[in-house]
């Protein structure tokens, strides 16, 4: 869980990384292999991986980010396919910090100020998702960086943040595009409304473990003759169940039964409502009873870890596919995502042909090597 942990520090830079390289990762072409820079034990590295407009990138970045890449994707160095995503890695960590350090200073260059409560809360975010003050320095200390020098990343993540909204200015996604997207789309999985049921219960607590503990407790028995307390018990609430299920079924008010009866806190003030939900939402055994019945219908007396269940349906949706007003929010949402992507990594193309950048051996791999000469 650790390495998790450290990942989530190095939230939006190494999220990218690991995006750019999970991509690499899935594609059948081959790199040579340039596994030596850092991978030798006790290797020693120059202290700047490049210059980014006179701007240095520090190695201790690179290497924190290369030890976290190394236990995310659980590379394998003794084998020829991990030695070749390895590689990639690298690759893909020194670009990053190349776009991530011409990111920063055009948000700099256009004034983009961060406000110091932005940062303190951005560094608390960060201090909490590596699970406290403890771990952070202990995290910042394996890695050799000081708070000051961590917090100048996190001031570049939230460039990033701040930029790809300066960036993302005046795009908009069109009625037109959101359709033409839902028409090529509407059969795809993640547009499917899955089958759905609304409903309420009355729930009669009847726990046999707990049952058995309170009279164990309150009238000191054991043994036989506790088992046969403990069934009686159960027998009891049961037909309290019954009896309701029977008021229900002759046409009670179930809202009104569940306010007087129900012993499910959560629900109980609301009428034993539920709301709607999908399969293997409860228990298997109250799903099943639920949606086996028709709406306006009442079941048996369902029986589950918790207690005894009464259930009413009002209604119940077969699986279908989203209409294009249901799946207009994501697709707009999905459309906008790309084209601010496509909008950043043009201008991070064009940043980089025009910035003044170079990298230092041995950290010029795969394509950087043609990029940067």
């Amino acid at each position: 869980m650790r390495h998790l942990l450290k990942i989530c520090i190095a939230k939006a830079c190494f999220l990218m990384l690991l995006a750019f390289c999970a991509a690499l990762v899935g594609c059948n072409s081959s790199t040579s292999s340039q596994s030596n820079a850092s991978s030798n034990a006790g290797e020693q590295l120059p202290p700047v991986v490049a210059t980014v407009n006179d701007r240095p990138i520090p190695t201790k970045l690179y290497e924190m980010y290369l030890k976290n890449g190394r236990d995310a994707l659980g590379l394998d160095q003794n084998s020829e396919e991990g030695r070749r995503k390895l590689d990639q890695l690298k690759e893909g960590i020194v670009s990053g910090l190349i776009d991530r350090t011409l990111i920063a200073e055009e948000a700099e260059r256009r004034g983009l100020s961060i406000p110091p409560d932005k940062l303190t809360e951005a560094e608390r975010r960060s201090i909490q998702e590596l699970g406290g003050d403890k771990k952070y320095d202990e995290y910042l200390k394996e890695n050799h960086l000081t708070r000051d020098e961590y917090r100048d990343v996190i001031k570049m993540e939230v460039y990033g943040e701040m930029m790809s909204e300066e960036l993302s200015k005046g795009l908009t996604v069109t009625d037109d595009e959101v359709k033409k997207y839902y028409d090529a789309h509407k059969n795809d999985p993640e547009f499917q409304m899955p089958e759905r049921v609304a409903a309420s219960h009355i729930l009669i607590n009847a726990r046999p473990l707990v049952i058995s503990q309170q009279l164990a407790s309150e009238n000191h028995l054991a043994g036989d003759e506790l088992q046969r307390a403990v069934n009686e018990e159960m027998e009891r609430r049961r037909k309290l169940a019954e009896e309701l299920r029977h008021k229900a079924q002759a046409g009670a008010d179930f809202a009104m039964l569940a306010r007087q009866s129900s012993e499910d806190p959560s629900s109980r003030e609301k009428g034993g409502d539920l709301g709607a939900f999908t399969r293997n939402t409860h228990t298997r055994a109250f799903d099943d009873a639920a949606f086996a019945l028709k709406p306006g219908t009442v079941s048996d007396v369902v029986q589950t870890d918790f207690g005894f269940h009464v259930i009413k349906v009002s209604k119940h949706d077969q699986p279908r596919p989203m209409t294009l007003e249901e799946a207009a929010p994501e697709i707009r949402k999905r459309l906008l995502a790309q084209r601010e992507a496509a909008t950043l990594t043009d201008w991070l193309k064009n940043a980089r042909s025009k910035a003044k950048i170079h990298i230092n051996e041995p950290f010029r791999f795969g394509t950087l090597k043609t990029e940067f000469p």
